[in-house]
């Protein structure tokens, strides 16, 4: 699994999954409820998706409404 992005609040993290898989792309979030304790120690909330969809979600994001992370 690759980051795709980081974010410091699950929600948008979880959002950005909905879209990637409703293209298509399956995705994960990852460290969401550690986050909520620990954020930057952990480095945020993951949305990860497998090596071989990495580019694939990387157009998506490109070509969508952009998304702020938030760390």
């Amino acid at each position: 699994m690759k980051t795709l992005r980081t974010f410091a609040d699950p929600m948008p993290a979880q959002l950005l999954r909905a879209r990637l898989e409703g293209s298509g792309i399956p995705a994960c979030v990852r460290d969401e409820n550690t986050a909520m304790l620990a954020t930057y120690a952990i480095g945020g909330v993951k949305v990860e998706v497998a090596d071989d969809d990495l580019d694939r979600a990387s157009q998506f994001l490109a070509a969508e409404s952009p998304v702020s992370p938030e760390a």
